[in-house]
């Protein structure tokens, strides 16, 4: 057996998943780092079947993890009828009739489905089935927010869901009518499974084919594990554990990967029990195969941009279902999610909550509170997104172990929100620092295909409070980018901290560390953050990606 080293980094910088340390090099043999130091002490490993990759300055990392992430949806979107592309509407309706067109041109049904998504709010803040008909009427067309909270679809869509102007309002959802109380194609939270429902299911293989294509781009960015956040059908998608079984199964899914059980909107608290046995039994079945779901996740309330976030106080004015007074809705019982909350954490599950309104944040910690008072100390619970949090509830996270998962792309100015909950609420949104001086315990983000997956942007958005500078960027007086709350900030080393350590040891159960005897997970920056200014964040890119030991990416020179 040689002790010669497979793999040398050299001449960069290391940052060990907490702190950046004064080590320039990495050794790895196999799929494990077997040396961390200076140049000299990593080289003495060099033999001659040795490959020595030099790191120019750039940054050493543990690899990132996503801890909040639709891998599958992305993947599948990215595959089919993908909008996150486009800039203008006109931009959208060209890739519409792209994807009709390629449909055409390749043979398919002439009635088959037209299906994707990534369509932006701030283009279409009202959208119509009448837009979509005038691209495509023959074939039915479903196309998913950005967000993923909503469904726009043209009129043959509706047909085959057999939606009209009778139709009731769903719970937890909205059909949005015209004047003359005719659906307009638009379709939010629960409603969007009436037509999610008739639309074909991805097949196993599509859905396969889209996980694969969604790792080879996550590691294009750096990221080596992450959190898939929906295990179940949902939104008329299909349950993609057995894409995951599969791809885990045949090996070509290196990278390290867990899962979140599904809880749908609307359980009853009489029905809990059932799913803790259902869950329990997911649980070892995913495990034995190699796939940990030790997590269940539920979202409480929806999105402030539809009205569906549930709030303290009431929404400003009106918008996509959030009316005039209106607080928005739980999705759920307080006293189901009292139940829930409570008996998965006494079954050893680890809770994800999806929460945007303050009032969901209040009623999710007053339910931890409950469990660890019944339970003890137990499994890391996490709440998503922190778009609202009231002032008196961010220090509740650290005294009851509550982990911050934060999507962190988010924490700026946000000008199309500010009609709906006002000025106040928007300036004090994502409340980073709060959070983390209170003891809470950091893990960060994408929630991709809603938001790009690249970990330098969002830190880069976490550090400053402001999006990069862009043209068409919220600008103050001085033509600088917009700040939301400055005091709210992270530092870089809290930052890649929480995308590194933080999400992996919060969703992979690993440390998550550039240490001797840890799996060799491994991304290597371009240039190093650290010796230049924050605003400059945004220009660090990924060179290089290791996962177990081996190099899947390498920037084309």
């Amino acid at each position: 057996m040689t002790d010669f080293a497979d793999l040398c980094i050299v001449s960069g910088r290391v940052f060990d998943g907490r702190v950046r340390t004064g080590h320039t090099a990495v050794a790895v043999r196999g799929d494990r780092v077997v040396a961390v130091g200076d140049d000299a002490r990593v080289l003495a490993l060099r033999g001659p079947g040795t490959r020595i990759v030099d790191a120019r300055g750039g940054l050493i990392t543990p690899g990132f993890v996503d801890a909040h992430v639709h891998a599958v949806f992305a993947g599948v979107e990215r595959l089919s009828c993908d909008l996150t592309s486009a800039r203008t509407a006109d931009e959208t309706f060209a890739l519409i009739r792209e994807a009709v067109d390629a449909a055409d041109a390749a043979g398919a049904d002439p009635h088959a489905w037209i299906t994707g998504g990534g369509w932006s709010h701030e283009l279409f803040p009202e959208p119509t089935r009448q837009m979509l008909d005038a691209i495509v009427s023959d074939r039915p067309v479903a196309l998913s927010d950005a967000g993923h909270h909503t469904l726009w679809v043209n009129s043959r869509a509706l047909e085959l869901a057999g939606v009209t102007r009778e139709t009731p309002q769903p719970p937890n959802g909205r059909i949005v009518v015209d004047a003359d109380g005719a659906p307009t194609g638009y379709l939010n939270e629960t409603a969007a499974e009436l037509v999610g429902r008739v639309i074909p299911s991805a097949t196993n293989d599509e859905i396969a084919a889209g996980l694969l294509n969604a790792q080879q781009y996550l590691w294009s960015l750096g990221i080596t594990g992450w959190h898939e956040a929906i295990l179940g059908e949902y939104n008329g998608k299909a349950d993609c554990t057995a894409a995951y079984l599969r791809v885990i199964g045949d090996g070509s899914l290196p990278s390290r990967v867990s899962g979140a059980l599904w809880i749908a909107p609307g359980l009853e608290e009489a029905d809990v029990p059932t799913l803790v046995e259902r869950f329990v039994r997911l649980r070892a079945e995913n495990a034995a195969a190699g796939f940990a779901t030790s997590t269940a996740k539920a979202m409480i309330d929806g999105v402030p941009h539809g009205g569906t976030a549930a709030l303290l106080e009431p929404y400003c004015s009106h918008g996509d279902g959030a009316g005039d007074g209106g607080v928005g809705e739980l999705h759920f019982s307080e006293a189901a999610v009292r139940a829930f909350v409570q008996q998965l954490d006494a079954a050893g599950f680890a809770l994800h909550l999806h929460i945007m309104g303050d009032r969901g944040i209040r009623v999710a910690l007053d339910a931890v509170e409950v469990a660890r008072a019944a339970n003890g100390s137990g499994p890391r619970h996490h709440v998503a997104h922190l778009s609202m949090i009231h002032p008196d509830d961010a220090n509740r996270f650290g005294p009851l172990g509550l982990t911050a998962n934060m999507q962190a792309l988010w924490a700026a100015p946000d000008p199309y929100v500010v009609p709906m909950i006002g000025e106040e609420r928007m300036r004090r949104g994502y409340p980073f620092r709060s959070l983390a001086d209170g003891g809470a315990d950091l893990a960060m983000g994408s929630d991709w295909p809603v938001s790009p997956p690249d970990p330098w942007l969002a830190m880069h958005v976490a550090v400053n409070r402001s999006l990069p500078a862009a043209p068409d960027a919220a600008a103050a007086t001085d033509g600088s980018p917009e700040v939301l709350d400055a005091a709210q900030a992270l530092t870089l080393a809290e930052s890649l901290a929480a995308y590194t350590s933080g999400s992996a040891s919060l969703v992979l159960d690993v440390p998550g560390r550039i240490c001797v005897g840890e799996r060799a997970d491994i991304a290597v920056a371009t240039g190093d953050p650290f010796t230049g200014p924050t605003e400059a964040v945004i220009a660090t890119r990924t060179a290089l990606t290791v996962v177990a030991g081996e190099v899947v990416f390498e920037l084309a020179p």
